[in-house]
């Protein structure tokens, strides 16, 4: 199963996404946050919940 939070994580901390994507097992296309639907999901909520 892929691990979205800490693959956002590791993205928030400014880390690479081929860096990410080796520490997380995935390809690069799931660590890609336009191409990950779910990952898409969780960064609207989280700019939203910013904005509150």
């Amino acid at each position: 199963m892929t691990k979205y939070r800490e693959i956002l994580r590791l993205k928030s901390l400014g880390f690479s996404e081929r860096n990410i994507a080796h520490s997380c097992g995935v390809s690069r296309n799931t660590v890609t946050v336009r191409r990950t639907p779910i990952l898409r999901y969780f960064v609207q909520m989280s700019t939203t919940f910013l904005h509150c």
